[in-house]
């Protein structure tokens, strides 16, 4: 996908944590305990700081300005965890508070945490959420 990305340990995924320990789910074998992520520690390390920032009474202004940046901003694309998941409705009202402040940028969030249904009333226009089926060839919802 272009653009830029932000991403957090998969590991700390709430439902992909239990799909990893099912044969045949969309999280078993997952990508981000391979590759690079495996290869370089740093990339887990880093990660984790982030998985910690977002508690920090700063992190949705500071997230914004770094994708209202040109360096970001040019791409028009920007990937919620490419590693990880949502955590909570506060980490979620918080990237909706981010997307709201970057109304250049198209925001997608790929999820697999099924309680965000209950708040897509809420979000913001520039913010695709794709809510992932949890099995290896499942039809989509509603097909």
């Amino acid at each position: 996908m272009p653009g830029f990305a932000y991403g957090i340990p998969a590991a700390e995924c709430k439902t992909g944590s239990k799909l990893r320990l099912i044969p045949g789910s969309v999280c078993h074998g997952c990508y981000a305990f391979t590759g690079n992520y495996k290869r370089f520690p740093v990339i887990v390390q880093v990660q984790y700081k982030r998985l910690e920032s977002i508690q920090n009474p700063l992190w949705v202004e500071a997230m914004a300005t770094v994708i209202n940046s040109e360096r970001v901003s040019q791409h028009k694309v920007f990937r919620w965890h490419d590693a990880g998941d949502v955590q909570d409705l506060d980490h979620l009202n918080k990237i909706f508070a981010v997307c709201k402040l970057t109304p250049s940028v198209n925001h997608w969030m790929p999820t697999r945490e099924a309680w965000i249904k209950d708040h897509l009333s809420r979000c913001p226009d520039n913010l695709i959420i794709r809510l992932s089926m949890i099995m290896i060839d499942q039809p989509a919802a509603g097909s």
